[in-house]
């Protein structure tokens, strides 16, 4: 049993740094300066979240127009469950996207097929990275296609092979905890909470702790530049943790 529970834990640590720190800091807001090989891997690692071009996109539009019309994820203006996870799909049918929400691993699968077709109003916003040949590479919908049945075969083989049906098991709810934090961050973080300026982001303390730092969500969208979004003493950010032990370390060039 506590190998099952390394296990996925190892899972929530990878899918964090992929998205959190891939994808969201230095990808999207160009919080730190990444080697280039270093970034593409943290970029593989978290593709489940998304194409490199459809997110940043979106989230950048998020940011531009946070909570009002042109904000693809509000809770405020399209309800709860649209923001939670609907607007991936486009549907604000409650019981749709509360099975979507339950998907687990079979979102993969979904995904692979809708992600790079859907919600590309905002790639516009998105052209730096479109110019990156490797990240248009793997947005192209076949491609993303192909890495998310293939990323579904090693969640549902790798534990299968390790820890049998169990594994399975275990693997599938903690991809259902993973995508249902990352999808907090934009409902419940605009909902609960203590707010900063005039944004309806929250700080949250639950998904602070829990989503790596992403739950201090006002302090992001107060200072979205800026690398560390926990910034009291009592608010934990891993992300950051990781990005200063990376700069200790030599990898990471530069904090922002």
């Amino acid at each position: 049993m506590i190998d099952i529970i390394i296990y996925c834990l190892g899972m929530y640590l990878i899918a964090g740094i992929g998205t959190s720190l891939g994808y969201h800091r230095i990808l999207t807001h160009k919080s730190a300066d990444l080697p280039r090989w270093l970034e593409y891997t943290c970029i593989l690692i978290g593709l489940p979240a998304g194409t490199p071009v459809q997110w940043v996109g979106n989230h950048r539009a998020h940011h531009k127009s946070t909570d009002q019309i042109g904000d693809p994820h509000s809770p405020i203006t399209d309800g709860f469950w649209y923001a939670h996870c609907g607007w991936y799909i486009q549907s604000k049918n409650r019981f749709v996207c509360f099975l979507y929400a339950l998907a687990g691993p079979f979102r993969m699968c979904i995904d692979g097929v809708i992600r790079p077709r859907l919600n590309q109003n905002h790639n516009h916003l998105a052209k730096d990275i479109q110019k990156d040949t490797f990240y248009a590479f793997i947005s192209r919908p076949f491609v993303y296609m192909v890495l998310m049945w293939f990323y579904l075969a090693i969640v549902l083989l790798l534990p299968y092979f390790l820890f049998g049906w169990w594994g399975i098991f275990a693997a599938s709810i903690t991809l259902i905890i993973i995508y249902n934090l990352g999808d907090a961050i934009d409902s419940i973080g605009h909902l609960i909470g203590e707010k900063r300026g005039q944004s309806q982001a929250r700080n949250n303390t639950v998904l602070g702790f829990l989503a790596f730092g992403d739950g201090w969500h006002a302090n992001h969208h107060e200072y979205p530049k800026r690398a560390q979004h926990g910034i009291k003493k009592n608010q934990l950010d891993l992300t950051y943790f990781l990005l200063k032990t990376g700069k200790l370390l030599r990898i990471v060039k530069k904090i922002y």
